[in-house]
């Protein structure tokens, strides 16, 4: 049971340090959008998830604008 438990959390591990970044939606993103929603319905349940999806935008932004700069040498 231990090494099925270990196991399991070693492929989410892997999965998510597979080069997936803010600006992708993956398994991981929609599982804790499904966590965060947990017991919220209705204008606070979409409240939350546009929230979160803002913050993900947000953040591919900033690496996108990261890696500009590096290719312009700033």
């Amino acid at each position: 049971m231990k090494k099925t438990i270990l196991g399991l959390m070693l492929a989410v591990a892997a999965f998510s340090f597979a080069g997936c970044g803010p600006c992708e939606e993956d398994v991981l993103t929609k599982l804790g959008d499904t966590v965060a929603t947990i017991g919220k319905s209705g204008v606070a349940k979409d409240q939350i998830l546009v929230e979160r999806k803002a913050n993900r935008a947000a953040k591919c932004a900033e690496q996108k604008a990261g890696e500009m700069k590096k290719k312009m040498g700033f």
